[in-house]
């Protein structure tokens, strides 16, 4: 079977902390509570989140919450159809954790900075810088 990875860009409301929000985290740190004192009033409630499991990942959390209007996509994800890539960004090439702000051309934590780069990500090489 055919098999493809789709970026999808959106831009305006729907931010990644609308659409996945931590859920469930047993360990150390509580990254609902945490979410709730970061997006305040505009918070997503956990009681209206559609739950997915995570914990076969390495994540913090063992249940992530997609957001209630999103069915299809807790959906696509519960049938191993979907992955989600968050806090992502572009390097410009192999680093590390010491040397990344000597390393890159690109400013790592500046939303549109990384939202720049990613729309003009070839991965083919055949025309470098067009999206």
């Amino acid at each position: 079977p055919y098999k493809a990875i789709v970026y999808v860009m959106f831009g305006g409301g729907c931010d990644s902390y609308n659409m996945l929000v931590p859920h469930t985290c047993t360990g150390n740190k509580d990254m609902y509570a945490e979410y709730l004192q970061v997006r305040e009033e505009i918070a997503l409630p956990k009681s209206s989140l559609l739950e997915i499991n995570a914990m076969s990942s390495s994540q913090i959390c063992e249940t992530f919450g997609v957001h209630p209007k999103l069915q299809a996509v807790q959906g696509m994800y519960n049938d191993g159809d979907l992955l989600f890539f968050t806090n992502t960004g572009v390097l410009t090439k192999e680093t590390d954790k010491e040397n990344w702000w000597r390393d890159t051309a690109t400013q790592l934590f500046a939303h549109n900075w990384m939202q720049r780069e990613a729309e003009r990500v070839d991965p083919l090489k055949e025309a470098d810088g067009t999206g």
